[in-house]
């Protein structure tokens, strides 16, 4: 029995749920909708509702998100140009924070591989997810309590100022990856399950290339305020963390080819040096494609016989979902996003890639 997809009021509703704790702004203008807000969301393309989209737009024609109100009134005091700007809106942000869950799967494929890896990033954006190569990352890897392994068992390890920050959990920090070079991004997050052992050696990116209908160049004035118009006005620590990426970026910038998926996916994988392992990443990109552009997309890759590695909305990629363990809940906040290597899902994580359960090793 088919499931009819969520309404924009559900979707919203949904958004300011998850948000709630993080952003109490963009919870608020997602329960701002009224009807002919609603309206106006239904008459864009499905793809151009998305709440990060809208708000960014929004931003960017003057709203202020402090007002709770301001995302109505732009709705009836600027229709037409919110409708156009939606139309054609292609505002990503780009977390960078996603790289947490996609190191350890990066690291596992560079360590069975005899040449460096060529990585072609679709929907890369301004490519901040783009250097899995120039992230140190470490893990604060939990222990299982019982049948949730999402679970901590309880005990008293307090922290250098005597502060106990996981409430008593037991935990581990392990270092992952260490980056090689400088500058570089710093990264801690979150693991329970069948974590993957840590990195004995640096990961090799021998070539990059950024595929995007619009890529971003951090070197063009304003690019960078303009990218963060979607990260909620609360996040400083998230923009702080997306400029440090940034600097990275512009350090080893990718080859940018501007085109879509999956007409486009031949030119960037082509566009690698011919010495590389071709590796294919999406972050938060498919949900963007039409399903039967995203269908074509996932035969592509297998056509060319090349690596995976998505981190995506959980239960948007249909073969990925049939190998999620029994019980998995899409509408698990801690389960949003599923990380998977050659259509094999490995991890389900929340929606910024800060806590993830894995269930399967990727290097065996």
């Amino acid at each position: 029995m088919s499931t009819s997809p969520p309404s924009t009021r559900e979707r919203y509703g949904a958004y300011a749920d998850r948000v709630a704790d993080v952003s109490p702004t963009y919870a608020a203008w997602a329960r701002s909708l009224d009807d002919d807000l609603v309206a106006l969301l239904d008459a864009v393309p499905p793809t151009q509702r998305q709440p990060e989209l809208v708000f960014a737009v929004a931003r960017g024609l003057g709203a202020d998100p402090s007002d709770p109100a301001a995302l109505r009134a732009l709705g009836r005091e600027a229709r037409p140009a919110l409708v156009a700007a939606l139309t054609s809106a292609t505002v990503q942000a780009n977390d960078p924070r996603r790289l947490g869950p996609l190191v350890p799967v990066f690291a596992a494929l560079a360590a069975a591989a005899a040449r460096p890896i060529g990585l072609v990033d679709v929907g890369a954006a301004a490519s901040l997810c783009s250097f899995p190569d120039r992230v140190t990352l470490d893990l604060r890897v939990h222990d299982a309590d019982g049948d949730d392994d999402r679970a901590l068992v309880r005990s008293s390890r307090p922290d250098t100022r005597g502060r106990d920050g996981h409430s008593g959990a037991r935990s581990e920090l392990v270092r992952m990856h260490t980056a090689p070079a400088e500058p570089s991004l710093r990264l801690t997050a979150d693991a329970w399950g069948t974590v993957p052992a840590p990195s004995t050696a640096a990961i090799r990116i021998g070539g990059r290339v950024a595929l995007d209908p619009h890529p971003v160049d951090l070197r063009v004035p304003g690019a960078f305020d303009r990218l963060v118009q979607a990260v909620p006005p609360e996040a400083t620590d998230r923009v702080a963390l997306m400029r440090e990426a940034a600097r990275v970026t512009l350090d080893e910038p990718p080859v940018r080819i501007t085109g879509r998926v999956p007409d486009d996916l031949d030119r960037a994988l082509d566009a690698l040096p011919a010495d590389c392992e071709p590796v294919v990443l999406t972050a938060g990109t498919l949900v963007y494609v039409q399903g039967a552009d995203r269908q074509r997309f996932v035969d592509r890759v297998a056509e060319w016989g090349v690596h995976w590695i998505a981190l995506e909305r959980t239960g948007v990629l249909a073969g990925v979902a049939s190998t999620l363990p029994d019980g998995t809940d899409p509408a698990d906040p801690a389960s949003f996003a599923t990380v998977s290597l050659d259509g094999v899902a490995l991890a389900v994580c929340d929606a910024f890639g800060t806590a993830s359960r894995w269930f399967r090793d990727p290097s065996r």
